[in-house]
């Protein structure tokens, strides 16, 4: 197994491992840094339908869904701790995770992050805003008759149109094909009403987006979230695209960067 992590994202001081048992403890969902019986209650998502995802359909390089890569999984709980730390400080709920071009594992960096969150006793979803390249059904070897495009368009239930991942118990909107109107898409008043009643219902809500350098996708969701993490793959992109891809970013809201499938 190749997969591996390795965090370029600030260090944030003072937190240890045991803080994030302390705070998310007590239930899926629970506050960081709640008092004890002071925890807020959330609304509960029921999606329509959950999978229990197996080995046989599983993209091998989704190492923190089924801990298959003891090694490589730490370092996805060592980000989610770090994710869930900032949001002790200041709102990280809208988590957007882009790279400069494609095939640099977003993708598997998205969901293994939230596995890890979910591991971590936090609300995660996913959901796929790469709209002209979507790739979340295919590594998850899922299908679904309602994406976010149809949950717009038709103006569905929310729950009509996520899927819960058992078991690692994180959930998943996903797009069935490629979506033309993208850019309409994402600036529509139907998209923003959606994303402030998810709001309500998770603790994280990850973006995986289309490539910097390929769409003008990433950045019209970045108006959108509260914090944007760079994926890298060394030897995909140039010194010169990973500055030009951070330079399209609000470095204010700039997380960090993770360097995916770095050999030890």
């Amino acid at each position: 197994m190749d997969q591996s992590v390795f965090e370029a994202f600030p260090e944030l001081p003072g937190f240890e491992d045991n803080d994030v048992r302390m705070s998310a403890g007590g239930g899926q969902g629970a506050a960081v840094g709640a008092a004890p019986g002071m925890q807020p209650q959330h609304p509960v998502m029921r999606p329509s339908r959950e999978v229990e995802l197996t080995l046989a359909r599983l993209d091998p390089h989704l190492v923190a869904i089924h801990e298959m890569d003891p090694q490589a999984g730490s370092q996805f709980t060592r980000l989610a701790i770090s994710l869930i730390s900032g949001s002790a400080r200041k709102t990280l709920k809208r988590v957007l995770l882009t790279s400069a071009h494609s095939g640099e594992g977003r993708t598997c960096v998205a969901l293994n992050l939230a596995a890890a969150l979910a591991r971590s006793r936090q609300r995660a979803l996913v959901i796929d805003t790469d709209l002209k390249r979507p790739s979340i059904g295919r590594l998850l070897g899922l299908e679904s008759e309602i994406g976010l495009a149809e949950a717009i368009a038709l103006d569905l239930q929310l729950e009509e149109a996520i899927i819960r991942i058992l078991p690692s118990d994180f959930h998943v909107m996903l797009t069935r094909g490629q979506v033309d109107n993208s850019a309409e898409l994402l600036v529509s008043p139907n998209f923003r009403r959606m994303l402030s009643e998810l709001d309500a219902y998770y603790d994280f809500i990850l973006f995986d987006s289309a490539p910097m350098l390929k769409s003008a996708d990433a950045s019209l969701l970045g108006l959108l979230t509260s914090t944007t993490i760079l994926v890298a793959r060394p030897g995909a992109s140039s010194t010169e695209e990973m500055r030009k891809s951070i330079s399209l970013l609000n470095e204010e809201a700039f997380f960090g960067v993770v360097m995916n499938r770095v050999d030890d």
